[in-house]
């Protein structure tokens, strides 16, 4: 199961597939790092283009799907931009020159470089996700922690338990519905509505937590919690890939930093 949308797992072998986890997560962080350690646009823009490449070169993803499972973030980047432009204190500096001047609106070249960064910094957090989390499955991701950074793993394998549960929690949802109206509890009203909401929540309540419940005594069963130390089906080890990656990482983070405007 990928933590993606199965229409974003990967569609074929390609080289972050064979990239562990922990090497990719590593990377990943390198780029978002380097994207807030500066106002200049230019650095998250420059991210933004390695990233793209190794989307189409190094990924598997399908492309054509990844334009609209980022749709919804278009509009989170596009508000955060416009905001901070109109918002920015530079507007208000009469002794930098305005781009555009409507009224008592005054909008300044740095609080557009300001806005970009913004708007940009975003979008690299969004490729950078696709990037880490879309060319393997959640287990994979659990067995790279536990074994390569030596998460404990309760919590390692306990939150790969929590994101496989997650997907039936809308499924609980319809079926709570469907129960009701076999019942013949149809709601009228926007009181009712509501009433009919609440009365739902806590069924999914309920449930939830009686899932959880029965969650934790299958791991207790299998030894999550003895201390005693585990061994693993999947071997996971350092490779070239994985040093790779990290060095490529850093070369662009660093080149991203460095080049000039």
């Amino acid at each position: 199961m990928s933590l993606l949308p199965a229409p974003l797992a990967p569609i074929r072998p390609a080289f972050l597939t064979r990239v562990t986890p922990v090497a990719r997560l590593t990377a990943g962080m390198i780029w978002l790092v380097a994207a807030i350690l500066t106002l200049d646009p230019a650095v998250p823009a420059r991210l933004v283009v390695a990233a793209c490449v190794a989307l189409v070169l190094c990924s598997g993803l399908p492309l054509r799907r990844i334009p609209g499972r980022l749709a919804p973030l278009g509009l989170a980047i596009l508000s955060l931009t416009v905001f901070s432009i109109l918002l920015s204190g530079s507007n208000a500096d009469r002794s930098i020159a305005a781009i555009v001047e409507l009224g008592p609106m005054r909008i300044t070249g740095p609080a557009v470089s300001a806005g970009l960064a913004v708007g940009l910094r975003v979008v690299v957090i969004g490729l950078t996700t696709l990037l880490v989390f879309g060319p393997s499955d959640p287990t994979r991701l659990a067995d790279s922690l536990v074994q390569q950074w030596h998460a404990p793993d309760r919590f390692a394998y306990g939150t790969l338990a929590a994101l496989r549960v997650a997907p039936f929690m809308a499924g609980d949802w319809a079926t709570i519905a469907a129960a009701r109206r076999l019942r013949g509890i149809s709601p009228g009203g926007v009181t009712g509505r509501a009433r009919e909401f609440g009365d739902r929540l806590m069924v999914m309540l309920v449930s939830s937590i009686r899932r959880a419940e029965r969650l934790a005594l299958a791991m207790d069963a299998r030894g999550f919690d003895s201390g005693i130390r585990r061994t693993h089906f999947r071997e996971l080890r350092v490779g070239w890939r994985d040093l790779l990656t990290v060095a490529v990482a850093l070369a662009v983070a660093a080149a991203a930093l460095a080049l000039p405007r």
